[in-house]
């Protein structure tokens, strides 16, 4: 008798799509990390990827639109540090790549160190350290991360909105680098001042943690439960005497 036909073999799985490589869409309305989107993700300090990296051209004097475009494709994130199993977003630092010159007039390919940025990392006790963007503070070099340097270089017919669109966080001294943000350290809103045209911070705003709540009282203990009633015992038959015999 003939040989019954083998079994098809089962279709291969088709395989998983590749993991994109371009950073997701700000979140939480922070205008602070926008420039990340649709860009390419440079991971700087995580594996000693730069900028610098992403020219493939040589330094040049002449300017080349092309070679801007390829540059400002993408980001560096983190910039600083960061502990083992890091996020990617931002709390390490992040910050644009910029083709511009350097001291030899040559062209190349860095970190914009003017949009440098842990995001809008403030409180939920204060919303508008969560949609403005964080200036460092204390943890930025030279002071050059406070309220008085948001309109440096600003020529534009809004210097409210561009001075209020800040906030600092931290502003105490003595904050260790590894700190991420979240007004522990002090923060403060950027305030412009309409009659000498500065921006200047306000006070200084901290999380508000919420009061414990009261231990619930204890539950009186239950009333004994009465005891049952019992009927009143039944009287006792009186006996007739015996006759007397005659």
């Amino acid at each position: 008798s003939p040989s019954p036909s083998p079994s098809p073999s089962p279709s291969p799985s088709p395989s998983p799509s590749p993991t994109s490589t371009t950073a997701p869409v700000a979140s939480h309305g922070c205008p602070a990390t926008a420039f990340r989107d649709g860009k390419t993700h440079v991971t700087g300090t995580h594996d000693n990827m730069w900028c610098g990296g992403t020219a493939e051209y040589p330094a040049s004097p002449e300017f080349n639109e092309d070679h801007k475009s390829q540059c400002e494709s993408h980001y560096v994130d983190p910039v600083q540090p960061v502990p083992s199993g890091y996020a990617f977003d931002c709390t390490g630092e992040c910050a644009p790549c910029v083709y511009t010159t350097n001291d030899d007039g040559n062209y190349i390919c860095k970190i914009d160190n003017a949009l440098k940025t842990t995001g809008c990392a403030g409180t939920p006790s204060h919303p508008a350290t969560t949609t403005r963007t964080r200036l460092m503070g204390s943890l930025g070099a030279g002071d050059n991360s406070y309220c008085w340097t948001a309109l440096d270089g600003y020529d534009g017919d809004t210097p409210k909105d561009k001075c209020e669109s800040y906030f600092v966080d931290p502003v105490d001294p003595d904050i260790p680098d590894t700190y991420t943000g979240g007004c522990s350290g002090g923060c403060s809103l950027c305030i412009y001042n309409t009659a000498d045209g500065t921006c200047t911070a306000g006070p200084k705003l901290y999380p508000v943690t919420p009061a414990p709540a009261p231990p619930p009282s204890p539950s009186p203990p239950p009333s004994p439960s009465p005891a049952p009633s019992l009927p009143p015992p039944s009287p006792l038959p009186v006996l007739s005497p015996s006759p007397s015999p005659s």
